[in-house]
């Protein structure tokens, strides 16, 4: 909390513009705007609001904005329930529809008429932080004497637009304080808090349309940092203010761009994390979920385990013996489908299977995430609490995905419930027993982590009793067996679609950064593009499969393993020198002849 009093810059401003008829000077640029402004509206008779009958007909016209809005109200609430203030949501025309604050200050509110029922639009009230932020489409701040009207200088406001998806004015969200003594960080608490709002609004499947998330951190995907785009077919018809911003769009732009203007490539399904070049030359990380519609099966891909039956069966034995298993591989090759396949197979197969993924969950959230909190341990906390995925996974399995990812902290707080076996919730209370089996996965170096200091030696050493490793698709022997069983298993066969050979033998020489998770997802966008009966070919490779394979690679495949004897024969068996002779790498040829 800081001191505030009305300063002689606002006082001068005052008396120059409304008693000289000057233009102000020493105010912020958007509070003389606003005052030029107030100055043109025709005056306004004093209203006494809105009757019970008008205002309960405006909330229910309002009904999703409060919905969304709710969460927000309670935190906002809470943080400043012991302080002098109140907050408030207005709805477009800056009518006030909801209020919740502090009981010391209710009596001021009243006295300015900061109540639901009543009008505060810059025409209703002049200069004020709800009016003005819905004129300016942005978030601002009035502090006492900076408002039009001198009846509301002992307050201090401070007030963010709402938008919809489709960029219309929603409504406003308003902390409100004593002058005096008003909250420092309000405008920053309220610009938070309505973009939870709207990513509350936007991020959500559509059975029509493509939603698009992005971040220059994947770790932030999920939050109400991410940018949201919402896509008709390949046109942008919403968006959330991050995405704008990241952009450099304006809504204005919505419905006249299309995803190739945003971003490089075609817009099409994709399984996981996808980078992408966006229009500013930035590198973001895209998450894109296909109109319910469009998606042809959703399955995952099949198991993707190398020799599942050995690997599946020893994992099992050592899972059972209570003994953590530590899943190492690129990403993308199957380490939760493992899992899920292991605690499936193991004596807790009925009981919960828990997955964290330590990669996705804010720094700042992991703690409560994984170990739970009591009621009130923080603001926002949840009423009643949280258990916590530790306590969730009590008596089964507890998958932590990218544990390589996990802040130091919380390593030191994981390794000590591991060997307590007891959870401790934040804020206090009694410490619970927990029984869960250990299943972790990463594609780091956790040994090389270790090394670098980046990793808790005594963590590693308990994770890594018995590592398995996955390998990547393009080692694997038994592609084409995964590739039909993928196939077969997104139902082509129903609809008569087939790959043609010399798509067979593209498919086969792709590189498959992605491994399995890539695969699946290049099949399944091939098969929801295609016509009943067709046989596909080449082109109708999704554009990222296309770049990761060479011509030669192609070519190699397509020839079958006669042309690679043929050439082995005429260079006398020297490897080096066939696979220059073929334009490919010695790997590849090696490859090629394992899986015969």
């Amino acid at each position: 909390m800081t001191e505030h009093s009305t300063r002689p810059p606002v006082d001068g401003a005052r008396r120059r513009f409304f008693h000289e008829g000057l233009e102000p000077v020493g105010l912020r640029d958007e509070i003389a705007q606003s005052w030029r402004r107030c100055r043109q509206l025709p005056p306004q008779p004093a209203e006494d609001g809105l009757d019970g009958a008008a205002l309960g007909a405006l909330r229910e016209a309002n009904g999703l904005l409060l919905r969304l809005a709710q969460p927000e109200l309670d935190g906002l609430y809470e943080q400043i329930s012991d302080r002098r203030g109140i907050v408030l949501l207005s709805d477009a025309a800056g009518v006030i529809l909801n209020a919740a604050g502090s009981s010391g200050f209710l009596r001021k509110a009243e006295q300015v008429a900061l109540l639901p029922g009543m009008a505060w639009g810059e025409r209703d009230k002049g200069t004020n932080a709800i009016g003005t932020a819905l004129a300016l489409g942005a978030a601002v701040q009035v502090n006492g004497g900076e408002h039009y009207l001198a009846s509301n200088g002992g307050i201090s406001c401070s007030a963010a637009p709402i938008f919809t998806p489709n960029g219309r004015l929603a409504g406003a969200l308003n902390i409100s304080s004593d002058a005096r003594c008003h909250e420092a960080h309000a405008l920053g608490l309220v610009r938070l808090a309505a973009r939870q709002i709207e990513h509350r609004w936007l991020a959500r499947p559509s059975a029509e349309h493509w939603l698009v998330r992005f971040h220059l951190n994947h770790a932030l995907l999920g939050s109400a940092r991410e940018g949201v785009l919402v896509f008709a077919d390949d046109v942008l018809v919403e968006a959330n203010s991050c995405a704008l911003a990241w952009l450099g769009l304006a809504w204005a732009d919505l419905g006249r761009l299309r995803f190739g203007q945003l971003f490089d490539g075609e817009l099409q399904p994709a399984d996981g994390l996808r980078t992408r070049l966006g229009r500013r030359g930035q590198h973001f990380h895209l998450q894109i979920t296909p109109p319910a519609r469009r998606v042809v099966a959703q399955r995952p891909p099949p198991k993707a385990e190398a020799r599942p039956s050995l690997a599946l069966q020893r994992a099992v034995k050592v899972l059972n013996a209570d003994i953590p298993v530590l899943l190492q591989g690129e990403t993308g090759v199957g380490k939760e489908v493992f899992a899920r396949a292991l605690h499936a197979a193991s004596r807790r197969g009925r009981a919960p299977f828990v997955a964290v993924n330590c990669a996705a969950i804010p720094e700042a959230l992991i703690e409560s995430e994984l170990f739970g909190y009591e009621e009130g341990a923080f603001t926002g906390a949840r009423r009643k609490g949280m258990a916590g995925k530790l306590r969730e996974a009590d008596g089964g399995v507890l998958f932590l995905d990218e544990v390589g990812d996990m802040p130091a902290a919380m390593q030191a707080r994981l390794l000590r419930a591991l060997q307590q076996r007891e959870v401790t919730p934040l804020g206090g209370g009694q410490a619970r027993a927990v029984d869960f089996a250990l299943i972790c996965a990463t594609h780091r170096d956790l040994a090389a982590m270790v090394a670098a200091g980046e990793f808790r030696a005594d963590l590693f050493y308990r994770l890594q009793d018995y590592p398995v490793r996955l390998p990547p698709l393009r080692e694997r022997d038994d592609l084409p067996r995964l590739m039909d069983e993928m196939w077969r298993e997104l139902g082509a066969a129903q609809r008569g679609v087939r790959l043609g050979a010399p798509l067979r033998a593209a498919l086969l020489a792709c590189s498959w950064p992605g491994n399995a998770r890539q695969l699946h997802s290049a099949l399944r966008t091939m098969l929801a593009l295609a016509d009943d009966g067709a046989e596909l070919g080449v082109e109708d490779l999704p554009a990222g499969c296309r770049a990761e394979t060479s011509p030669a690679e192609v070519t190699l495949a397509a020839g079958g393993d006669d042309l690679i004897e043929q050439t082995l024969a005429r260079c006398r068996g020297n490897v080096s020198r066939a696979a220059a002779e073929l334009g490919v790498a010695r790997s590849t040829l090696y490859r090629r002849r394992a899986r015969r």
